[in-house]
C-alpha cells in the first residue's frame, strides 16, 4: 500500500512538473543580448584593431585588466594592474591570424552588474577571460578582465 500510496505521488508530483515545465518559455532578455553584444565587441575590437569598438565595450575612466606577471629578475608572480585605456591602445591593428570566441557563462544581477566567462583563442596562446561589467547610462561597459593564458 506505502509503494502505490508513493508511486501515486510520485506520479502526481511529475505531472505537475511538467505540465509547468511546459509552458515555460526560453526567454533571451535585452539585457542579456547587450552583455553578450559588450563582449564581443572587447573581442572583435581587439581582433581588428578598432580602437572605437573596444571603446564602445571598455570603461575607459575606471576600468582595468588585472593579470599574472612574472619578474625576470626574481622570477616571482606578482598582479600586474593596467588601466583599460592603456590596454585598448595594446591592439592598434588588425591580427593577420585566425582568432575565435566563444562565451562560456553570463551571470547578470539586476540589471545592473554582470560576469561574462569567455573562451578567447589565437594561434599562439589561449585565454579564459573573466569580464565584470556595470551598466551605467552609456550601457554596459567593462570595468575589469582578468584572465589566464596558455601557450597554444
Amino acid at each position: 500500500m506505502n509503494n502505490l500510496k508513493s508511486l501515486s505521488m510520485t506520479a502526481a508530483f511529475l505531472s505537475f512538473f511538467l505540465s509547468f515545465a511546459s509552458n515555460a518559455e526560453a526567454i533571451t532578455g535585452k539585457e542579456y543580448q547587450a552583455v553578450v553584444a559588450t563582449a564581443y565587441n572587447y573581442f572583435n575590437g581587439a581582433a581588428t584593431g578598432d580602437q572605437k569598438l573596444l571603446s564602445s565595450a571598455f570603461d575607459m575612466e575606471f576600468g582595468h585588466v588585472k593579470m599574472i606577471s612574472v619578474s625576470k629578475e626574481t622570477g616571482k608572480e606578482t598582479i600586474r594592474t593596467v588601466p583599460l585605456k592603456e590596454f585598448s591602445g595594446y591592439f592598434k591593428k588588425a591580427t593577420k591570424d585566425t582568432w575565435s570566441a566563444n562565451i562560456l557563462s553570463v551571470d547578470i544581477v539586476d540589471d545592473k552588474m554582470a560576469m561574462v566567462k569567455l573562451d578567447f583563442n589565437t594561434p599562439k596562446t589561449h585565454y579564459i577571460d573573466y569580464l565584470v561589467m556595470y551598466k551605467r547610462e552609456n550601457g554596459w561597459r567593462i570595468i575589469n578582465k582578468t584572465f589566464i593564458a596558455k601557450k597554444n
